[in-house]
C-alpha cells in the first residue's frame, strides 16, 4: 500500500511553527495530515483484529488505505507525465523499493514461525499462500478459498496480504491507463475517472449478492456465488477506492478555509462512523464502503485545515503513520501464531501484549528494513530483491508444500493428518455435491439423510454398513440449516448451496417412498444465523437453552405429516485436535473442550421427545467419550478427526452402527412399507 507520501521526510523543525504552514502541502508535496489518515486507518484495522470493543468495523481501515493509495500514486505519475519525465521501470522500481523489503522481511519471519508451530496441512497451505503472496496475487487464491469449507481466517497467518496483491495488481495497470487518458482528457480527467469509480460500485451492486444475472446460467456462477467474497478480494470492485482518490487530484479544491475545515470533521465523523457502527455482518458491501471511501476522500481534499487538520498532524499520529506499512505486515501474522499457539482467543491482557509487541516490531522493520533499503537508487537492486525473493519463497514452498511430517515427534495418527492426500484417505465423506443417491438403491427401504456437513461425514459409513439394507438418499450443505419456518441466513454460495439441498429433499419427501429420516447438524453453530423464510428477518439466539428447543420445533413442523421414525444425530464433540498433529518444539497448553452444549442439548431433546414421540436422539458424545474425556483416536492410533469437530471414518465408523441399530428396530426392515405418501396437489 502506498504508505508514504513519495517517500519524502518529515518537515524541519522550523515548518512546524503554524498549523496552517503544515497542513499545507510544501514545495515536495508532503502533507503530515496524510500520515496521520493512515494512522486512523491503521489504528482502526489493528483494533478490530485484537477484538477491542466498539472497533467492530474496522476492516474499513482498508478502505481508507486505498483512497489515499489512488490519490497519491495518482498525483505522482500525473506529475511525471506532465514533466515527460514518467518511466514505467522507474515508477515499478521505487514502489518495489518502497514495499517489497518489508513485505519480504514479514513473509521470512512467518517462514519461521509456520515451521515452528504449524501442523502438517496447515503448514501445507500456509506454503500456496506464501507464494501466492509474493506474486501479488493472495487475494484470488484466498476469494477461491472463502467459503464454509475454508481454513478459519485464524490460521493464516498471510490472509492480510491480500490488500497489497491488489495494490500491486492496481500499480500494473493504472499507469498505463493514465497515460492514455492524460493523452485524451488533460483538463477534464476527473470525469473519466468518475465515470470508472461509478462503474465499480455499479460491480459491486451487482456482484455482491452473489447471483449476478450475466453468470447465472454459466459456470462461472459458481465463482460468484460467494458474493460478498468477491467483492472484498477482487480489484475490479476496489477500483471504486483508488478511483475516488485518484479524482481529487483534477477536482477544484474549496476557497473558503472554514469549508476545509468543515470536510476535514465531516471525513472523520464518517470514516468513525464506519468504524465504531458497521461490524462484517451488517448491511451490504456496497453501502458499507461508501462511508469510509467518501470520509477519507474528504480529508484528502482539504489541505488548509488549519485547526481540524491537527487531529491527524499532531507527532504521534504522524509516526504512527509512517510506520503504519510495517504495522499492518506484522500485527496480523503475531496475532494468528498466538491464537495457533493457545488455541482459543487470546485473553484482554495478552491481546495488549500481542497489539504492543506490533509496534515493537513496526518500529524496528520502519527503522532497519523500510528506511535502509528506500534509500537506494537505481532499478537493479529492487529488480534484484524481488527476483531474489521470487525464487526464495518459491523454494520455500517447494519444501513445505508436503507439511514436514518429518517434524511431528512419536505423534498418535501423524501419518493420517500429515498432508491433505493423507486427510483425503480418512475423510468420513462420499464427496456427494449437495444432494446423492447411495448404498442399496433396488432397496425398498429409503432413508433420507438430510443436514450440514456433520451428517456427510457419516456418509461413507453409512455406505459401508448400512448400504445392504437401506437406499440413501442425501441432501446435504455445509453450514446449511433444514428447518420449516427458519433457515441459514442467506450468504452467497451457501445460499445456492442451500437451496439446491432443500429443494432435492422437499421434491424426494413429495415423491413418496421415504420410510424414515436421518437429520444432523452442527446444532450449536447456528447462534445467531437464522432467517425466517418467509421474510428474511433475522432470528439471533445466542442462547443454546433457548436456541435448541427453537430448531427441534422447527424441525417437528418440517416433518408434521410424516408418519415414520426421526432420528437426529447430536453434534460431535469438539477436539484440540491440533494439539496431537502440531510440532512439539515447545509444550503448548491444550484446552479442554467444554461438554455444556451437549448436555444442554440432550436435555432439550429430552424434553422434546415427551411431545413428539417419532423422534430419536443418537449421540456420539456415548461412543466417542468416556464419562472423563473425549477421544481423539481409537485403541488402535487411528485419528477419530479430520479437524476440530467434523469425524474421520473411524470415527463415523463408532457413531454409525447406533444409527443402523436405531433404523432396523424402528422400522422391522423385513416387513415394515415405505411410510411416506405422496403430498397430493
Amino acid at each position: 500500500m502506498a504508505w508514504r507520501n513519495n517517500g519524502v521526510a518529515l518537515p524541519i523543525k522550523g515548518q512546524a511553527g503554524s498549523p496552517s504552514s503544515v497542513a499545507t502541502a510544501g514545495p515536495d508535496g508532503y502533507r503530515a495530515d496524510i500520515d496521520g489518515l493512515r494512522a486512523v486507518a491503521v489504528l482502526a484495522v489493528l483494533c478490530f483484529h485484537l477484538g477491542v470493543s466498539g472497533f467492530s468495523g474496522g476492516f474499513v481501515g482498508v478502505d481508507v488505505f486505498f483512497v489515499i493509495s489512488g490519490f497519491l500514486i495518482t498525483r505522482i505519475v500525473a506529475a511525471d507525465i506532465k514533466a515527460e519525465r514518467f518511466s514505467l521501470a522507474r515508477f515499478w522500481s521505487r514502489r518495489a523499493r518502497r514495499l517489497l523489503p518489508a513485505l519480504f522481511a514479514t513473509l521470512a519471519l512467518s517462514c519461521v514461525a509456520a515451521f515452528l508451530l504449524l501442523a502438517p496441512r496447515h503448514l501445507e497451505s500456509f506454503a500456496q499462500s506464501l507464494v501466492a503472496a509474493a506474486f501479488g496475487v493472495s487475494n484470488i487464491l484466498f476469494w477461491r478459498e472463502s467459503g464454509y469449507f475454508d481454513l478459519a481466517a485464524r490460521i493464516k497467518p498471510l490472509l492480510h496480504t491480500w490488500s497489497l496483491s491488489v495494490e500491486w495488481q492496481f500499480y500494473l495497470v493504472w499507469p498505463l491507463l493514465l497515460s492514455v487518458l492524460l493523452g485524451r482528457y488533460p483538463r477534464r480527467m476527473a470525469w473519466p475517472i468518475l465515470a470508472a469509480a461509478a462503474l465499480s460500485f455499479c460491480l459491486i451492486l451487482a456482484f455482491q449478492d452473489g447471483s449476478f444475472w450475466l453468470f447465472s446460467w454459466t459456470h462461472a456462477a459458481e465463482w460468484i456465488a460467494d458474493g460478498r467474497a468477491t467483492v472484498f478480494y477482487n480489484t475490479p470492485f476496489r477500483v471504486f477506492e483508488f478511483a475516488c482518490g485518484a479524482a481529487l487530484v483534477w477536482l477544484p479544491k474549496p476557497r473558503p478555509v472554514i469549508l476545509h475545515e468543515l470536510l476535514v470533521l465531516l471525513g472523520l465523523v464518517l470514516i468513525g462512523s464506519a468504524v465504531f457502527f458497521l461490524d462484517s455482518g451488517s448491511g451490504a458491501p456496497a453501502w458499507n464502503v461508501l462511508l469510509p471511501t467518501i470520509g477519507a476522500a474528504m480529508v484528502l481534499h482539504s489541505d488548509r485545515s488549519r485547526w481540524a487538520g491537527l487531529i491527524l498532524r499532531n507527532v504521534p499520529a504522524v509516526y504512527l503513520g509512517r510506520i503504519s506499512y510495517s504495522l499492518y505486515l506484522v500485527h496480523w501474522p503475531l496475532m494468528v501464531f498466538c491464537n495457533y499457539g493457545l488455541l482459543r482467543t487470546p485473553s484482554s491482557a495478552e491481546a495488549i501484549f500481542v497489539g504492543l509487541l506490533s509496534l515493537v516490531l513496526a518500529t524496528l522493520m520502519f527503522h532497519f528494513v523500510e528506511q535502509p533499503c528506500r534509500a537506494g537508487r537505481g532499478f537493479v537492486a529492487p529488480a534484484g530483491l524481488a527476483l531474489a525473493g521470487l525464487v526464495s519463497f518459491s523454494v520455500v514452498n517447494y519444501a513445505m508444500s508436503d507439511g514436514m511430517p518429518w517434524r511431528l515427534q512419536s505423534v498418535a495418527a501423524g501419518t493420517e493428518l500429515a498432508d491433505s492426500a493423507a486427510l483425503k484417505a480418512i475423510t468420513g465423506s462420499l464427496g456427494c455435491q449437495d444432494f446423492c443417491e447411495f448404498g442399496n438403491l433396488q432397496s425398498p427401504n429409503r432413508v433420507l439423510v438430510v443436514g450440514d456437513s456433520h451428517v456427510e461425514h457419516y456418509t461413507r459409513a453409512l455406505n459401508e454398513l448400512g448400504g445392504q439394507d437401506f437406499h440413501f438418499l442425501l441432501a446435504e450443505a455445509g453450514n446449511c440449516y433444514f428447518g420449516a419456518e427458519l433457515q441459514t441466513r442467506t450468504n452467497g454460495a451457501v445460499t445456492q448451496h442451500c437451496r439446491n439441498a432443500t429443494d432435492q429433499a422437499a421434491r424426494w419427501l413429495k415423491a413418496g417412498g421415504i420410510v424414515a429420516i436421518v437429520q444432523g447438524q452442527r446444532w450449536p453453530g447456528y447462534r445467531n444465523l437464522l432467517e425466517r423464510k418467509v421474510d428474511g428477518a433475522p432470528v439471533d439466539i445466542s442462547d443454546v437453552a433457548t436456541l435448541f428447543p427453537t430448531m427441534l420445533g422447527d424441525i417437528a413442523k418440517l416433518y408434521a405429516g410424516f408418519r415414520g421414525p426421526v432420528i437426529l444425530i447430536g453434534h460431535a464433540p469438539s477436539t484440540n485436535l491440533i494439539c496431537s498433529i502440531r510440532p512439539a518444539y515447545f509444550s503448548l497448553p491444550c484446552p479442554v473442550p467444554s461438554r455444556v452444549e451437549h448436555v444442554d442439548f440432550e436435555g432439550s431433546f429430552h424434553a422434546f421427545a415427551t411431545v413428539h414421540r417419532g423422534f430419536d436422539l443418537v449421540d456420539p458424545v456415548d461412543t466417542i467419550c468416556s464419562p472423563r474425556e473425549c477421544h481423539a483416536t481409537d485403541a488402535a492410533g487411528h485419528s477419530l478427526y479430520v479437524d476440530d469437530h467434523h469425524l474421520s471414518i473411524f470415527g463415523a465408523r463408532l457413531v454409525v452402527p447406533k444409527i443402523i441399530e436405531r433404523l432396523q428396530k424402528d422400522l422391522s426392515v423385513a416387513s415394515r412399507q415405505p411410510l411416506w405418501q405422496p403430498t397430493t396437489q
